[in-house]
């Protein structure tokens, strides 16, 4: 019997043990216990071992509550995989999935996420060309992304958010019976963001430019589902309350927040593109990518942080901005100049935002950082330290790039 055989024999075992547990802790055990109730008392054995079997239900509701949301990401990674090689070279993302080498239409079962990868040992099942295990990576890497933002923002009751009191950690199990639909909603909401800025680290890793029409989509979303839920949108533009800002869907102060956050993040945006020397590398890019189709493109450092000014407000706008500059002062230092071409800026703005995202709350205690607690003048040195260290990582960044070009 070859691997892939085994693979699947294994899979498919371990898929109906699963089921099995469900049936029994999930449908069975309930049942048969509301039934014994009705008919009589329980025995005073089994309710001595109930707290083993309400155990293995919460237990379970864990795990299923781990597999669904880690799917969910690696759903999502698997889509955006295909519009991270379909838009730059001109094609839509309709239709279904197939192969680019035999463009053969792939299964049900070679879209699932991680599961269809392994399954068919990384290659295409009919013409066995080698998929890249970059499909894999992304998969997996995006799971993860979903279940630790979603472990944050929801089961701790938003710890990372400003503002927000942490809560100790209930489980997934409790979802099903106490939804906190206001926490689900601000995560979404994160997680479209979190997906934007992945795609544009994908297109951008394979040196493509990313097109106008995924910023446009993003601007659609972050404008949009505020309007629809305007308890997403967290921190007002004016700052004058210790907790998170209720606005009035269509509110002047909602419309004025995306205004300043679209104002800053694109700020911040030409800075750090300015900083990498991010333009004259989209230009290098587009003279190697001249059998790809031509189309109108943004600068991905300047959308993503727009983006993030939207989504997140202004003040984060300039928290991605120093996580933006120390970790490409990092990369530069070591990597002694020999940037990896993989490393982005594009890659660097989707890690400094899920940074922010994870110490988000951390940041209003700072006297610097825009807060209730800040003024005018702290915040200003903020601003001061962004540019000085803009320009410095600048000339260093220009004198590498000059040297690498010889």
């Amino acid at each position: 019997m070859g691997k892939q055989a085994k693979f699947i024999l294994v899979s498919k075992a371990i898929g109906w043990v699963l089921l099995a547990l469900i049936f029994t802790f999930l449908i069975l055990i309930p049942l048969l216990t509301s039934t014994l109730l009705k008919i009589s008392h329980l025995p005073i054995g089994v309710l001595e071992y109930w707290k083993y079997i309400e155990f293995s239900q919460a237990t379970l509701m864990k795990l299923l509550g781990v597999i669904w949301i880690f799917f969910l990401g690696g759903c999502f990674a698997s889509f955006l995989n295909v519009v991270a090689w379909r838009l730059p070279r001109g094609r839509g993302v309709n239709g279904s999935s197939m192969c680019p080498f035999c463009e053969t239409e792939l299964l049900f079962s070679d879209n699932l996420p991680v599961y269809g990868w392994i399954r068919n040992s990384g290659k295409c099942r009919t013409c066995r060309t080698p998929i890249p295990p970059r499909y894999l990576i992304v998969e997996v890497f995006l799971g993860c992304v979903f279940l630790l933002i979603s472990f944050l923002e929801i089961l701790t009751g938003g710890s990372n958010l400003p503002f927000q009191d942490a809560i100790q950690s209930r489980g997934f199990e409790h979802l099903l019976f106490d939804p906190k639909w206001d926490l689900i909603q601000i995560t979404s909401y994160h997680l479209v963001l979190i997906c934007l800025l992945f795609t544009f680290s994908l297109i951008r890793s394979e040196r493509l430019q990313v097109p106008t029409k995924v910023f446009c989509w993003g601007l659609v979303f972050g404008v949009g589902l505020p309007l629809i839920w305007p308890d997403m949108t967290l921190i007002a533009w004016h700052i004058d309350t210790n907790h998170l800002t209720e606005f009035a869907r269509g509110s002047s102060a909602q419309l004025i927040t995306f205004a300043y956050g679209l104002t800053a993040g694109s700020a911040c945006g030409l800075l750090s593109s300015w900083t990498t020397l991010n333009s004259k590398r989209m230009l290098e890019d587009r003279v190697h990518q001249s059998t790809i189709e031509q189309f109108h493109c943004v600068d991905d450092v300047i959308a993503a942080m727009s983006l993030v000014g939207i989504f997140l407000g202004w003040q984060a706008a300039l928290s991605v901005t120093l996580f933006f500059l120390f970790i490409q002062a990092m990369l530069l230092v070591s990597t002694k100049g020999n940037r990896p071409t993989a490393i982005t800026p594009s890659v660097v703005v989707f890690v400094a935002t899920l940074l922010h995202l994870l110490t988000w709350q951390a940041f209003t205690h700072f006297p610097v950082w825009p807060s209730p607690t800040a003024n005018a003048g702290m915040i200003a040195v903020i601003l001061v330290a962004i540019l000085s260290a803009s320009i410095t990582l600048r000339k260093f960044t220009a004198a590498h790039f000059n040297y690498q070009r010889r």
